[in-house]
């Protein structure tokens, strides 16, 4: 078979691009291309077996054949020869002919290795063409085999950052997400942040800063500021109000995703800023920055939705000591026995202020709402938990979730907040938006305990509530309470230093389906 000819060289040259250009328009796996493209290409070359080892879909080092069964000779000298160590141009004479073949070099970087098998009795310029035209080839598929490893590498890099966003602890899932990206790009900084989908005031936003692959454990104070400051300069950025926070960071130049959870009605839940050590990405790592950002939105949407679902009952700081912690529902708020302060606090006199003061539904439910989400604010100030509303009586635990307290401290958390709940109701008719309330009486009757009580998440939708005839007796003394009165089991009250707390006389009330009257005392002013 004759050796190739600078026409045969051009017409390989328009066959490899006709045959890369149908496998990129049908998808086509490298497999397929080379078995296409080999035989031709082995026909135009003269040889009696190609073949091609270089790297498929998988990144694994993969062999291909023209034809299918051949078994060229010497394969092991040319594999040592054309390794990443040697790279070496090789001509070895073979028992049915000459063999040529040539490392695949794409920028420096090794790919594989090509060869060709020649017939016996070529003289040196047929080989020498020969050999032009293997090198030729591997130059013209060089650029395919590139771009099928970079896209399994970042299909690879995207995987493996969607895993590591799977930890059930955001931020040390973020951490190993960026340790991975920085794997793939060259990551100078990376500035996230993110922030909760709650309403302006409770909203919580954070701030990450990583410097490469490391997270800076403290990002106000590498800026010298206060968290508050901080989270601003951090809110005013999230919105594009200022770009003082990244500038101050040293994030100039920079790559951002925004993150917005929703296509309709599209809600703005973060921000992703990355700078590269070479001063601008490239198209790869952009495009997998974007992909970084896409897995990090999802991820903060899920951190949103158990952030929503936890602070229905608990305070933000408890919120967020939960989701900082791996199996933080095991750990703390799966079922458990515990002694626990109870609070049950009722608004006196309710359906008369509702019918002869408020009247309207729209104005019960407004002077409800107000009422409740000051209430439960007092609740969290003091470190309980909100267990729920009934009617219009607002219910709260202390010492869950995390029973730090000592049980007689959250006693004493309970009554204050108790006190605080008071004060707060009969303030309300000074509000300008309350006056209505003036002269109606209103206050609260509440009913206050120490109890062990059967604690936990129950029930189909997981809330956070307990169980136990201390719990029933604490809702019994509630109904015994008149306005202003806080009533404490007597147990309960003995237990307490009267330093800070006094006490009435002990008190009994017999009450339906319990055996034995409730022994109680009232808080003194």
């Amino acid at each position: 078979m004759p050796s190739p000819s600078h026409t045969a060289l051009n017409d390989l040259r328009t066959l490899v691009d006709e045959a890369i250009e149908v496998a990129l328009v049908e998808h086509q796996s490298l497999s397929d291309l080379m078995a296409r493209l080999l035989p031709v290409a082995r026909e135009h070359l003269g040889g009696s077996a190609l073949y091609f080892e270089t790297f498929g879909e998988d990144l694994t080092l993969q062999r291909f054949l023209s034809p299918s069964d051949a078994a060229p000779s010497q394969l092991e000298e040319v594999a040592r020869r054309t390794a990443d160590d040697a790279r070496e141009d090789v001509r070895l004479e073979g028992p049915t002919g000459t063999i040529v073949a040539r490392p695949i070099d794409v920028a420096g970087e090794w790919f594989g290795r090509a060869g060709l098998e020649l017939p016996a009795g070529l003289d040196g310029a047929a080989i020498d063409r020969a050999a032009a035209g293997l090198t030729v080839l591997t130059e013209l598929l060089d650029n395919h085999l590139f771009a099928i490893r970079a896209a399994r590498e970042k299909h690879l890099a995207m995987m493996e950052i969607g895993n590591a966003l799977r930890h059930r602890v955001l931020s040390i899932g973020l951490a190993a997400a960026v340790r991975v990206l920085s794997q793939a790009v060259p990551l100078d900084r990376l500035v996230l942040l993110y922030a909760s989908e709650e309403p302006a005031e409770r909203s919580t936003l954070r701030v990450q800063l990583f410097e490469g692959a490391e997270a800076v454990a403290d990002p106000a104070a590498r800026l010298g500021l206060e968290p508050a400051a901080l989270h601003a300069l951090g809110r005013a950025c999230l919105t594009g109000e200022s770009r003082e926070l990244l500038n101050r960071f040293g994030a100039i130049g920079a790559q951002e995703e925004v993150l917005i959870n929703g296509l309709t009605n599209g809600v703005l839940v973060g921000k992703v800023v990355a700078t590269a050590q070479r001063g601008a990405f490239n198209t790869y790592d952009r495009d997998l920055i974007a992909s970084f950002a896409g897995f990090v939105r999802q991820r903060v949407v899920d951190f949103n939705k158990e952030w929503r679902a936890l602070a229905l009952a608990f305070r933000p700081d408890d919120v967020a000591r939960l989701l900082s912690t791996e199996n933080y529902a095991e750990a703390y708020l799966a079922p458990r026995e515990a002694e626990v302060a109870i609070l049950y606090v009722d608004i006196s006199g309710f359906t008369r202020v509702s019918e002869q003061v408020l009247r309207t539904p729209a104005n019960v439910a407004a002077f409800v709402e107000q009422w409740s989400t000051r209430a439960v604010d007092l609740v969290w100030k003091h470190g309980g938990v909100f267990d729920k509303m009934v009617g219009d009586c607002v219910i709260a635990l202390f010492g869950p979730p995390f029973y730090d307290a000592a049980p007689e401290e959250r006693l004493a958390a309970a009554l204050r907040c108790a006190r605080d709940i008071r004060a707060m109701t009969n303030a309300l008719p000074d509000e300008p938006d309350l006056t209505s309330l003036r002269g109606a009486n209103v206050g609260v009757a509440s009913g206050v305990n120490l109890a062990p009580l059967f604690v936990g998440q129950f029930g189909p939708n997981a809330n956070f509530t307990g169980f136990s005839s201390g719990m029933n007796n604490t809702a019994r003394l509630q109904g015994c309470a008149t306005k202003d009165q806080i009533l404490v089991m007597e147990a309960a009250a003995r237990r307490l230093s009267t330093a800070e707390f006094g006490f009435g006389e002990p008190a009994f009330a017999t009450v339906k389906n319990v055996a034995e009257p409730l022994r109680f005392v009232h808080l003194r002013e």
